[in-house]
């Protein structure tokens, strides 16, 4: 390692972690920084003790705030004395590309002060190739192929059904513009499931949360989804509206109200306010 943070895979953090992880005359302690700790229960890296912090905008005790202070005052003090942290929080800074970019160039300014190897993790199943080639132009990016089903994976056979193919991911959706898309079928797959999170992202949508679905099976993992699909056919609509009130409404009002549309949060607050003309 050449002091820099990396971006990998599960798969490929791992192999790192058994192979080429410094021995620093310590023992080995691994720091896991995580919105999805159900994501690591089964994550066992031989050599290794680790510790998860969930941080989360829910605020509660033990939990690390959702905020790039946060996070970096974290990697800073190292109570726990790790010698290698894994990232899992990407969006902290806004889920559009760029803020991700912004995030990881923080990430690779304050890694120079860091007595650990740090990781960051990169879905491949869940970004597009064009995003992830553009981040890796900022930090060095190393995957190897998920031979084996990690905690970041379905072990569930997919369950044929008339899913979206991969090409309904189309390019158009990268222009920001939200939509409704069809809506999944009953029993739809992990791999359905990643291609839905993957373009409800290109059309900026936080949807971050339902990442920890892909876990899960059967009837828990479709209602953890449609409960999502809900909110974002909501968040279209109300994108809709407000385009047609945005005029008689100040613009930073409206962009305020479109960010928060795209975090899914506050979405009853933004239509009382549209419908009641008090927005």
């Amino acid at each position: 390692m050449d002091g820099r943070p990396t971006l990998s895979n599960l798969a490929g953090i791992k192999e790192s972690l058994l192979h080429h992880a410094p021995d620093r005359g310590r023992s080995q302690r691994l720091r896991i920084i995580t919105r999805h700790p159900n994501r690591y229960e089964k994550f066992d890296v031989p050599g290794w003790s680790a510790d998860v912090a969930w941080c989360t905008p829910r605020p509660g005790q033990g939990r690390l705030a959702y905020t790039a202070d946060a996070v970096i005052e974290d990697l800073t003090e190292n109570i726990t004395k790790a010698t290698a942290c894994i990232i899992d929080v990407l969006d902290i800074m806004g889920p559009a590309a760029d803020d991700v970019a912004r995030w990881f160039i923080t990430l690779d300014d304050v890694s120079a002060e860091l007595d650990l190897t740090l990781y960051i993790l990169v879905d491949d199943a869940v970004h597009s190739p064009h995003d992830i080639s553009r981040w890796s132009s900022i930090i060095p990016y190393a995957r190897i192929p998920e031979d084996q089903p990690t905690a970041i994976e379905s072990t569930t056979p997919d369950i044929p059904s008339n899913e979206p193919t991969p090409t309904d991911v189309a390019d158009g959706l990268d222009d920001g513009q939200l939509r409704h898309l069809t809506k999944l079928p009953s029993g739809f797959s992990a791999d359905a499931l990643r291609r839905r999170i993957l373009q409800w992202r290109r059309m900026g949508f936080d949807v971050s949360d339902l990442e920890s679905a892909l876990v899960h099976i059967g009837e828990e993992r479709e209602r953890m989804y449609r409960h999502v699909e809900e909110r974002v056919r909501q968040a279209v609509d109300l994108d809709r509206l407000l385009t047609l009130h945005a005029e008689r409404l100040p613009a930073t009002e409206v962009e305020h109200h479109r960010f928060r549309l795209r975090q899914l949060t506050g979405l009853e607050d933004i239509e009382s306010k549209l419908f009641d003309g008090q927005a």
